[in-house]
């Protein structure tokens, strides 16, 4: 790569003037496309530097920048000397520390989780947010942290998928694997990663059978006593779940305010979902208006941790022959009702799907017809038993 391949210009904004009109001389750096800013100890007033700078007798600022210039020259032939990979980002810390910022493998995921963090709550939800911290934490398992970034390579890459697929199905696996595979991707895009470690890795997504309680089942759960305040509580939530389709970030923002009653007294619920923003109508079955009831329409949420933790608990003592976790709570209700008879395109807007093609069915429901077509499926009356 020769001097002429990347373009260096300088600014001197109004918008960063100070209170006495004064702001920082910026130097950018653009290389393959690559942009880094770099501000440089000297102030002016910008009207005059816009001037100085297009001035045809030569003046003290030209002198100042011509020198940055030379300097810079002298920092890429340097570079290039010492097989020193230049990008704008590896060209910007030489010039200001001497030499390339030593990037630890924290140092790569603090950057990344630094852009996800900002868009927390916008272009992501705080759950997926979330979903790439844990990556990184199952990651820092596999490899030190503080190991430099060219320690990531296939081997690593292998064994994380190992470890991952030990301990989550490979939907999960997957996830986890993906986020880390970005965080490469943005170390490669900053020049501080030269060889892709996911070369050869496929990540694949097997097909997972979605599984859910019989009534039987439920059955069990609902009437077993576990002698413990406790998991009796968790019992409940497991209970109204079931009960509601809701997920458990959408339970867990529930407040009294939220529950509608329809003219027969029957409990539903219409907000939006916490994971997708999309609008559904979930009506509570009689077991979960009694879960509601017993606890005057304040359910006693708990982390999702500890709730996932205890229903395995409840697992083991019922002899529950699947795994019981709170998205099969909400796979059971769908089946529920389907079982029921109720169509499927109801069943869709009971659960708040995304689908494009499903929402072509919700068009043509309102909340009141969902909730009297539940209700006729359950052959509910206003006391909410069988007519």
């Amino acid at each position: 790569m020769t001097h002429t391949t990347f373009n260096v210009s300088f600014y001197c904004r109004k918008s960063r003037a100070d209170k006495s009109g004064l702001a920082p001389v910026e130097m950018s750096i653009i290389i393959n496309g690559q942009r880094e800013l770099v501000p440089l100890p000297r102030k002016e007033r910008p009207e005059q530097f816009k001037t100085a700078v297009t001035s045809r007798r030569r003046t003290d600022i030209q002198d100042y920048l011509e020198a940055v210039r030379r300097r810079l020259n002298s920092i890429v032939t340097e570079m290039m000397e010492q097989g020193i990979l230049l990008t704008a980002q590896t060209l910007r810390s030489y010039f200001q520390y001497g030499g390339v910022k030593f990037f630890t493998i924290q140092t790569l995921f603090d950057e990344y989780l630094e852009i996800v963090h900002k868009k927390d709550g916008a272009e992501l939800t705080h759950r997926t947010v979330r979903k790439y911290e844990m990556a990184r934490d199952r990651f820092y398992q596999v490899i030190d942290k503080n190991k430099p970034v060219t320690a990531i390579n296939s081997t690593t890459i292998a064994e994380y998928m190992r470890v991952l697929r030990l301990d989550f199905n490979s939907v999960t696996a997957a996830g986890y694997a993906q986020k880390v595979k970005a965080v490469v991707k943005y170390g490669m895009t900053k020049g501080v990663i030269k060889i892709n470690p996911f070369v050869g890795v496929h990540i694949r997504k097997e097909s997972k059978d979605v599984q859910f309680l019989t009534e039987d089942e439920l059955a069990l759960i609902r009437d077993t006593d576990f002698k413990n305040d406790s998991i009796n509580r968790i019992r409940d939530l497991f209970v109204f779940q079931a009960a509601s389709g809701l997920s458990y970030c959408d339970m867990a923002t529930l407040v009294p305010e939220d529950f509608q009653h329809n003219p027969d007294g029957h409990v539903y619920i219409h907000k939006r979902r916490a994971k997708t923003n999309i609008f559904y109508t979930s009506v509570v079955l009689p077991d979960g208006e009694a879960v509601l009831e017993k606890y005057n329409y304040n359910l006693p949420i708990i982390s999702n941790n500890k709730y996932n933790a205890y229903l395995k608990f409840i697992k083991d003592i019922c002899e529950i022959g699947k795994p019981l976790h709170t998205h099969i709570a909400r796979h059971s209700y769908a089946t529920r009702c389907i079982n029921a008879g109720i169509r499927l395109e109801v069943v869709q807007k009971l659960m708040g799907h995304t689908s494009s093609r499903q929402c072509l069915h919700y068009a043509k429901l309102v909340e009141r017809n969902i909730v009297d077509e539940v209700q006729e499926a359950f052959d509910m009356n206003s006391e909410g038993i069988k007519k």
